[in-house]
């Protein structure tokens, strides 16, 4: 238990202050906008943040309910518990990578909220972290631990990131 607290911390620390804190670093060096500023700017970087805030904590909620487990698994360096149960509920019955996404938006947020263009290097950095991570490290992992489960749960959500809409019936 005292382990999975640490590594939540750990992990907070590392993308909810050191990453803002570079986005915040990086835009003294440009100010080259990318997008309307002022007002407009705040809040559609404000909806970004919280829905990639919201994303990141419905799915680290998911993983510590359902799956008993943590997301601070990195290969063999385990900080947290890894789950025993394939989460595809809550914000995984979207996209297989609901964390990713999130952190990827709120940092598009914080971007957008500041912007300026330079900024935008550490979203892109996150998304291929994201990617290699998702295919090199999450995915042979849930396929050697839940082989029946994963292939189905591919097959029902596809998207690797982004959510798709649903077709109306």
């Amino acid at each position: 238990m005292l382990r999975n607290i640490l590594s939540y911390i750990l992990g907070s620390l590392i993308f909810f202050v050191a990453g803002p804190y570079l986005i915040v670093y990086l835009s003294e060096f440009s100010d080259m906008d990318f997008m309307p500023t002022g007002l407009p700017a705040i809040i559609f970087g404000s909806i970004c943040s919280a829905t990639g805030l919201y994303f990141v904590i419905s799915a680290n909620y998911e993983l510590l309910t359902k799956g008993h487990g943590g997301a601070v698994v990195v290969g063999s360096v385990k900080l947290s518990h890894e789950t025993d149960t394939l989460v595809v509920t809550g914000p995984y019955s979207l996209c297989r990578n609901p964390m990713h996404m999130g952190l990827m938006l709120f940092y598009f947020g914080l971007c957008c909220a500041i912007n300026s263009f330079i900024t935008l290097i550490i979203p892109v950095l996150m998304w291929m972290f994201s990617f290699l991570f998702a295919v090199l490290i999450d995915e042979p992992r849930l396929k050697r631990d839940f082989p029946l489960e994963y292939e189905k749960w591919v097959k029902d959500v596809p998207q690797r990131f982004w959510p798709k809409p649903k077709k109306a019936s």
